[in-house]
């Protein structure tokens, strides 16, 4: 109901009154129509450029104090919806206003109870938002585009759109798609795009280069979109880029393997009886918005909401499950130290953080449980003071309104009361760090194989100097989950870690620490109930557990391949998805030797999920894209050397995809990996591109000298190996100071190349996923199309189309989160199935038929179904091979290619064996009219006039043949029987293939569809298909000379008006509608007495007057009596069973019909069937005349000339 927030609006005459309440407290009115087209059409321009547009229809509550203001409470675009939003007006507001007197207090209650309506109303749909102007806007997005009803509107904005000329209109954004709208001198505008068919999106400039306004989108299909005049640019393009991404993540779920390979195999139970597949649970956008991590406000809000947690929980380290609750800006002073930092400081669930303005100066996490005291110094200066639990004392000072300081320590107080039951947790936590026992100087108690086994490097003399530095660092700067970091923590993790410290620095490093914290206990829940549980990734892990680092003393023992194994086992049941994947276990076996299993389970977790998204998944797309990156690094920092491999075709990935997925534990020896590994979970990823791009540059004139792949990988291998070699330093001209080539190495990575930076390596996987991301999903979809067994003698771009839309339907279902969508990718449902056919035929789409007879029944009328579902279930029985209620991608390959190529007798056997239900080789009358049925469903979107009259004809020439066939005994009994007034017995139906191919072939117009126009009906190229450019493809009208033709021809009319020419007639129907009027068995019993008749002239006259042959052959329906009707050479209508001429009523073969004689035919018809009225709105269903009739007034509805379903006489 579109009951809306009461807006302000004014009472002018553009309006017109229809009702007044009895109370006169509400108004319903009506914009009035202005006069002359071009007029119209000016308006209409202004209103689309302004945003200004209403619905014609609103219901006003009267303001006692001004009469030209009121209060909107409701519009719609039909009288037929508006009467039903005043009708629960009166039901729900008229009693209670009545009682009260006093005008003020009716228009006050009235106010109270929209607000509170609106208020408790489903808060999901974006047509509640509080914002009339978005509500407006999501209204008439949804009433434009008629997108699916999952879909949500996140945002619009105002701009241009960039074709043959600028358009100026309004930029829709919602969850899937990307819509446009104009509307300019007459000429609409309407483009879609699909966000999963994004694969470029970028900003640019205006195109005189002046205003950085512009964002520029091209799609899969290489089509270009520019949009400008955008004052908001970035914040749109923010937008755009989130919901695409997230698009991207879905679509990347779509091509992943089912069941997922972290799954546990469960055995299948054969079911006794076939399960009937459910109808789709109605769409929530609750669940969409929880799986996205949303809150359940307006989308836009919660997404800008989601970006800043995401930016916080980036920023340090912290879980994903970290909500920033306020922030302020503060100096920290660290007690001891005359050190004072500008920064910012964080409060969110468990955490208090504090990052100080100058980036790497001060960082400082802190847990909740690990706050002691919380002192307020001074009132007036906002200064408070933090005692931590390892005796380090803290200062703030906040900066700004007293009153913003209080709030913030109002939630900071809040904050560490809620954790106060919990901070018992911590004792035990401590335990397990080594840093503990390392400051009391007794042995690290908890740690990794090293301890038993020996570390990889030991040289006692460096790694008591490192010990020294971090147990004085410890001392005055905190430790595990207390540490600052300064600069000094960054020069410490560079020049190496003590190998009893590693494994706690790269837990706190890289924030798994918090992760182990927060999830104490996680760990062995999880074998526990998997325990015994086997999957497709844990037979891979048996696999490689003997190959993972065989040259270290622990994995040539039971215990320390247990080790690997129960962490590798864990993950694949934590993160069933990514499961395992080859290089995992590398990574794990060197974790291991400086942590515990549980420490490095959750180091492995932050390294998927956050340091190498998509790393480890299925595709390894996160790999690949990330490979690009540094291709596209390698071209910005060496374009000589880049031009040189391309011209040589030397692959880079060949020598550095091996670098990033194994950390360079695969490529380096193993002490210099570790070195590597320190810095990379301090820094993140952008060290190993600055050290591949340090390892190409050191070796740049060598590599220019290589003519293929083989020649790097050898010259690559052969620097590895002398890493550790000593030179002298090219700095000290008297080379007294000597490094190794590793340090040089890490010295050119980070002083050459250290403009890479973190954000530059974001923005550059962003610009590079959508490519690769699409390129991965069109190379799973030719993998299908590559294995199917039979191709239909469908092309490949056919295929490949086809997949794609298959495909496409599955994501939707995925993405609108069908709890009862098929467990595969590859297999549909029938729910599935329709919404395919939808996008690839116009006439299996039947969401318009729907919408239509909601609107004619309103919504409070049970909705019936649509005639042509019964045609889409036989066609998916058809297609199911297996018959278990599912078909798979080759089953639609082959039911289409039986369509599509195939002659037209054999099309006509699978058109009749499809309607054949018994499979008896005979059709009935039932299935017969079933035919009739199927045939009015295929053909309702041509012309009427084309396609009644053969359907009609077919069915006329069905029932005569069974006559002719009645024994002749049995049609003297049916016409004595008639003429004593008694009823004939029913002549039964069969009609052999035989016989329905002489059907078929005796009218032109059914060879022809059958023959082509079913074929050509399938949309296997993009944008051939209306409905699909409507509802997925970019469907673009636009163009100057439809601007200048829709002046012209508007002048055209006003002069003529002007001049007092009459308009031209609106077409009627053609009378050859009526031959669906008749009931079938009364049309079977005329046709036998008509065919004695025709015999009898023949016997009489020895042949047919010629000219005469297809009006005596041809009848076209039934009189009130039973006489057979048809139509004579001159038009009038002739009774067969009285030689005297009927009169009663005469039809013209006339184009130029009336509206309303077109009514009374429609009246007359259903009088000729029996049939009341209003039967074609009420019909059975086992009647299959008048599903008939049904068929007939709602083709009528919508036919040329006739009355719109809206209007008032549509209740005749």
């Amino acid at each position: 109901m579109p009951i809306t927030s009461p807006a302000v609006c004014d009472l002018t005459s553009l309006w017109e009154t229809l009702k007044v309440d009895k109370n006169e407290t509400f108004l319903l009115q009506k914009s009035k129509d202005q006069e002359g087209r071009l007029w119209k059409t000016v308006l209409a321009t202004i209103q689309n450029v302004f945003d200004t547009k209403q619905p014609p229809f609103r219901i006003v509550l009267k303001n006692p104090q001004a009469p030209d203001v009121g209060h909107m409470v409701a519009a719609a675009d039909t009288l037929k919806a508006i009467e039903k939003d005043w009708s629960w007006i009166e039901e729900n507001l008229a009693v209670e206003l009545e009682r009260l007197e006093d005008p003020y207090d009716r228009e006050a209650y009235a106010v109270s109870k929209f607000q509170s309506y609106v208020a408790n109303a489903e808060k999901d749909s974006d047509e509640k938002s509080t914002d009339a102007k978005f509500r407006a806007a999501a209204r008439a997005w949804r009433q434009v585009f008629r997108l699916p009803e999952r879909e949500r509107l996140v945002a619009f904005y105002s701009c241009a759109y960039h074709k043959k000329l600028i358009n100026q209109g309004w930029l829709y954004i919602s969850m899937s798609y990307v819509c446009f709208y104009s509307f300019v001198l007459g000429t609409e505008t309407r483009v879609v795009i699909e966000l999963k068919d994004v694969e470029e999106l970028s900003k640019d400039r205006s195109k005189r280069g002046v205003f950085s306004d512009t964002i520029k989108i091209v799609t899969t299909s290489k089509q270009e979109h520019i949009f400008s005049n955008l004052f908001q640019r970035d914040e749109t393009y923010d937008l755009l880029e989130h919901l695409t991404n997230l698009a991207m993540q879905r679509l990347l779920k779509s091509t992943l393997t089912d069941p997922a390979p972290g799954l546990a195999f469960v055995p299948e139970v054969p079911s006794e009886t076939p399960t009937t597949p459910s109808p789709p649970l109605p769409f929530s956008y609750a669940a969409l918005t929880q799986s996205l991590g949303l809150g359940s406000g307006p989308l836009k809000q919660s997404f800008e909401e989601q970006k800043r947690n995401v930016g916080y929980q980036t920023a340090f380290n912290l879980p994903q499950t970290e909500k920033l609750a306020d922030d302020i800006y503060s100096i920290c002073s660290i007690s001891g130290t005359q050190s004072n930092f500008h920064g910012r400081l964080f409060i969110s669930n468990s955490f208090l953080c504090f990052q100080s303005s100058t980036k790497y100066q001060c960082t400082l996490v802190l847990h909740f449980h690990a706050i002691k005291r919380v002192e307020r110094i001074s009132s007036q200066t906002s200064t408070i003071a933090i005692t931590v639990w390892h005796q380090l004392k803290l200062l703030f000072q906040m900066i700004g309104d007293k009153s913003i300081s209080d709030k913030f320590c109002g939630v900071l107080k809040e904050k560490l009361n809620a954790h106060v039951p919990n901070m018992k947790n911590l004792k035990p936590f401590l335990l397990t760090c080594a840093s503990e026992d390392v400051l009391a100087e007794r042995e690290v108690q908890k740690g990794g194989l090293g301890l038993k086994y020996g570390f990889v490097e030991l040289r006692k003399n460096k790694e008591k100097n490192k010990l020294r530095y971090w147990m004085a660092y410890f001392k005055e700067l905190g430790r595990n989950l207390t540490l600052i970091r300064l600069p000094t923590y960054i020069k410490l993790v560079r020049i190496g870690i003590p190998n009893t410290l590693r494994g706690e620095m790269w837990e706190y490093s890289c924030g798994a620490i918090y992760k182990r914290y927060m999830n104490a206990g996680y760990y062995d829940r999880l074998h526990l109930d998997n325990k015994g549980r086997a999957s497709l990734s844990t037979e891979e892990i048996e696999k490689d557990l003997n190959r993972s680092l065989p040259e270290y003393r622990g994995y040539q023992t039971e215990e320390g391949i247990n080790s690997l194994r129960r962490v590798l086992y864990a993950y694949s049941f934590h993160d069933p998805e990514i499961g395992y994947c080859q290089a995992m276990n590398i990574i794990v076996s060197v974790l291991l030797i400086y942590l515990t299993e549980e420490q490095a389970f959750w180091i492995l977790s932050v390294l998927c999920e956050r340091l190498l998204p998509g790393y480890y998944s299925v595709n390894m797309v996160g790999a690949v894209v990330d490979n690009h990156v540094f291709e596209t690094l390698v071209d910005k920092f060496m374009p000589v050397l880049a031009e040189h491999l391309r011209k040589h075709e030397i692959q880079l990935s060949v020598a550095c995809l091996p670098w990033f997925l194994s950390l360079f534990i695969n490529s380096l020896p193993l002490p210099y990996a570790l070195r590597i590994l320190d810095c990379f979970f301090m820094e993140g990823p952008k060290v190993l591109f600055q050290v591949g791009l340090a390892i190409l540059k050191t070796n740049g004139d060598a590599i220019m000298k290589v003519k293929d792949d083989g020649e790097l990988m050898n010259l690559v291998k052969g620097y590895f190996a002398n890493l550790g070699e000593v030179v002298r330093s090219p700095e000290d001209p008297k080379n007294v100071r000597v490094t190794t080539k590793f340090n040089q190495l890490m010295l050119t990575a980070y002083r050459e190349f250290q403009a890479v930076t973190h954000e530059m390596i974001i923005e550059l996987r962003k610009s590079h996923q959508l490519k690769v991301i699409h390129g991965l999903d069109t190379y799973a979809k030719r993998s299908v199309i590559r294995n199917l067994s039979s191709t239909g003698k469908f092309s490949k771009d056919d295929l490949l189309f086809i997949c794609d839309q298959f495909f496409t339907v599955q994501y939707y279902q995925r993405a609108g989160g069908a709890a009862n969508a098929p467990a595969n990718n590859d297999r549909m449902d029938i729910h599935a199935f329709k919404q395919f056919l939808g996008r690839i035929a116009s006439w299996a789409n039947t969401e318009k038929d729907e919408e239509e007879q909601a609107s004619r029944l309103g919504t409070d009328t049970p909705s019936k179904p649509v005639v042509g579902h019964a045609f889409l279930d036989k066609l998916f029985e058809q297609f199911d091979r297996n018959k278990d209620g599912v078909v798979e991608f080759q089953d639609v390959v082959i039911g289409l290619g039986s369509i599509a190529h195939t002659d037209l007798m054999t099309l006509l056997n699978w058109f009749f064996d499809l309607h054949d239900t018994d499979k008896d080789g005979k059709v009935s009358k039932e299935e017969m009219i079933q035919i009739s049925e199927s045939l009015l469903f295929l053909m309702r979107r041509e012309e009427p006039d084309q396609y009644l009259g053969p359907v009609s004809s077919l069915l006329n020439r069905a029932f005569m043949q069974a006559a002719e066939e009645a024994d002749d005994e049995k049609l003297d009994e049916a016409a004595a029987a008639k003429r004593k007034g008694s009823n004939p017995q029913a002549l039964q139906l069969s009609i052999t293939i035989n016989k329905f191919r002489e059907l078929i072939l005796g009218d032109d117009y059914l060879v022809d569809f059958f023959d082509h126009g079913f074929a050509r009906s399938f949309a296997l190229r993009e944008g051939e298909n209306s409905s699909v450019q409507q509802n997925v493809r970019p469907l673009v009208v636009v163009g100057p000379k439809d601007i200048m033709d829709g002046l012209v021809k508007e002048g055209w009319k006003w002069a003529s008006r002007q001049m007092g020419s009459g308009t031209p007639k609106k077409s009627g129907k053609r009378n050859s509608v009526r031959h669906m009027a008749g009931d079938g068995e009364a049309v079977a019993a005329a046709a036998a007495a008509a065919t004695a008749k025709t015999k009898e002239r023949v016997d009489k006259d020895g042949a047919i007057p010629e000219g005469k042959e297809d009006d005596t052959e041809r009848t076209s329906g039934a009189g009130e009596d039973g006489s057979t009707v048809r139509n004579s050479e001159d038009g009038t209508t002739e009774d067969e069973d009285y030689e005297e001429e009927d009169d009663d009523e005469e039809y013209e073969d006339d184009d130029q019909g009336d509206d309303n004689d077109l009514l009374q035919e429609v009246d007359s018809l259903l009088r000729e069937a029996d049939l009341p009225a209003d039967a074609g709105s009420d019909f059975k269903q086992g009647d299959s005349g008048q599903r008939l009739s049904d068929e007939i007034n709602r083709i009528l509805s919508h036919a040329p000339g006739t009355v719109k379903a809206d209007e008032p006489t549509e209740d005749l």
